[in-house]
């Protein structure tokens, strides 16, 4: 998806950035060990987070909520053009819990801006640097969601070529960024390169992840559940191919959306869903699931907020996965 800053927000953090820059059916009932690893703040056996708005408040006011730190914050630069891009206002998204050498800053990146412009080296040698002023080791959704949206996925080899320039010019400035090959679930969109797979750089990619909604059709039913699990470009075909790459896997953007009518609405069997299958892929292989970042936006457009009033049976499903998750 596409994500618009208001202006009043970009402004309100850039003086934090300035500062910066210098039990159910649908799920496995063996819980998994906490202990696993023991470095992620919320118990979670994989960095658990989200995308909260740009607000390091509203990430601090989520994990009070949920009852649980985030383990991950989730931002998007500003993709008009690149001088917008090179503002870091995102980097006021941390919560002030956020320790970068034990959390993860993510941070949204296209390969073209909305203008057209590929940036300069100097361009994505100063984003690099941005990026790292922030968290040393980050995440990198580089050219997110290219098989659908706004991506420019419609020549393979020219996405790749800027895939992999973008990578090598990032990291002259960052060598710690950690890059993330992230599509949207399910076949190709929009135009965009029907092979979705070629559209993998080998070399230039550290996590390989996925975004996934409650979206036509809903995980309503067991048949849509199976149905989006095993599709072409399903969640087994993406987790499979970045284990057989010797990649761990994300979840780079996941929510219910009850902003559409092609969705589940307030759905509490997407998140028995999808958790249920993060812990049975990392049970049967421990350390496969890198990040899993929720997308909780109230924007009327998504519908996507589960810590408040907006979807309350959702909300009350997540908050009991991660409590039987870590063990409660």
């Amino acid at each position: 998806m596409r994500r618009v800053h208001p202006v009043s927000v970009a402004v309100a953090a850039l003086a934090t950035a300035t500062a910066l820059v210098a039990g159910s059916a649908f799920v496995n009932s063996a819980a998994a060990d906490p202990a696993a690893a023991p470095g992620y703040a919320s118990g979670m056996p994989w960095s658990d987070g989200g995308f909260f708005q740009h607000s390091g408040q509203a990430a601090d006011d989520f994990a009070a909520w949920r009852g649980a730190p985030v383990d991950n914050v989730e931002a998007y630069t500003d993709r008009s053009s690149w001088p917008a891009q090179l503002n870091p206002w995102w980097a006021g998204s941390v919560p002030s819990t956020f320790r970068a050498e034990r959390d993860d800053f993510i941070l949204s990146v296209p390969l073209w801006t909305d203008d057209g412009d590929e940036g300069s080296n100097h361009d994505w040698h100063e984003l690099g640097a941005e990026i790292a002023a922030v968290d040393p080791d980050a995440l990198v959704r580089l050219g997110w969601e290219m098989n659908c949206c706004y991506s420019h996925a419609t020549d393979a080899a020219h996405w790749r070529e800027q895939f992999s320039r973008a990578v090598t010019q990032l990291r002259r400035r960052a060598p710690g960024l950690r890059i993330v090959f992230n599509p949207n679930v399910g076949p190709a969109q929009n135009g965009t390169e029907p092979k979705v797979e070629s559209l993998y750089v080998e070399g230039k990619v550290d996590v390989v992840a996925i975004d996934a909604y409650d979206w036509y059709e809903p995980y309503t039913s067991m048949a849509a559940i199976e149905a989006h699990l095993t599709q072409d470009y399903g969640w087994d075909y993406w987790y499979d191919f970045a284990r057989e790459r010797g990649l761990p896997f994300g979840v780079g953007e996941f929510s219910v959306y009850s902003g559409s009518s092609a969705s589940g609405g307030d759905n509490p069997r997407f998140f028995e869903a999808v958790y249920g299958w993060l812990e049975r892929r990392e049970a049967a292989d421990p350390g496969s699931i890198r990040f899993v970042s929720l997308f909780d936006d109230g924007s009327a457009y998504c519908g996507c907020a589960v810590s408040d009033s907006q979807n309350p049976l959702a909300g009350a499903a997540y908050r009991a996965q991660l409590a039987r998750i870590r063990g409660w």
